[in-house]
């Protein structure tokens, strides 16, 4: 048997600030969770191990960093004093440091970290919510001017990030946030709501019955 879900059953969602204020802000995570976590060992995760995928947690706050494919050509090297290849190495590109490279035809090839950050304690207005001692809520200001989160939990050797998933049946029946404005419906039947979830909502169906794991993450040695 298939089943089939029909555009009418998609729905999308984001939450007011003023539903954010009912929780607890703080400004990081406990230090003790700080750390360096790599991707599970699993199949699903091999090609992005590979490419090197990991999430940081540090006083900045909780961000992944991923590696780039990035090339320069052996001209460009050449005639700008800013960059020079040692030994296999490329000068210049961060400063103080190099990158391996390798060169194919008149092009070098190189790998470089960028940071992608769930949460950032210098961006305004987003905002950390400690849920429990070893969870918490990473709520990013969207373009539209309302919420979206992420809520990273912290567990024996790891970190799970999990996303909220509300739908239109139950057990995550969205009907049971009981203030919600239905803000457009697309062209392709898709609603979206923006949420305004009572303190009790929150943690009682929200943070306790609606969380999904998307991604799971092994803490590495220091």
């Amino acid at each position: 048997m298939t089943l089939v879900t029909t555009r009418a059953d998609l729905i999308s969602y984001y939450f007011k600030k003023d539903a954010l204020l009912v929780l607890t802000s703080v400004q990081a995570v406990r230090p003790n969770l700080f750390g360096k976590y790599e991707l599970s060992d699993r199949p699903e995760n091999e090609i992005k191990r590979a490419a090197g995928e990991y999430l940081i947690v540090d006083q900045t706050g909780i961000y992944l960093e991923k590696n780039r494919l990035l090339t320069i050509s052996k001209e460009e090297v050449r005639e700008n004093s800013k960059y020079r290849v040692s030994g296999g190495w490329l000068h210049g590109v961060i400063p103080n440091d190099s990158l391996p490279c390798a060169l194919d035809g008149d092009t070098y090839y190189f790998l470089t970290p960028a940071k992608t950050y769930l949460f950032d304690v210098n961006t305004s207005p987003n905002r950390l919510i400690q849920i429990t001692a070893s969870k918490y809520a990473l709520f990013s200001h969207e373009s539209n001017g309302h919420f979206s989160v992420v809520v990273a939990n912290f567990v024996t050797g790891g970190v799970q990030l999990n996303e909220v998933v509300l739908s239109n049946e139950d057990p995550n029946n969205i009907s049971k946030i009981e203030k919600k404005e239905e803000e457009l419906t697309t062209d392709d039947g898709i609603k979206t709501f923006i949420l305004s979830p009572s303190k009790e909502e929150w943690e009682t169906f929200i943070f306790s019955k609606c969380l999904s794991t998307y991604d799971s993450y092994t803490r590495m040695a220091p």
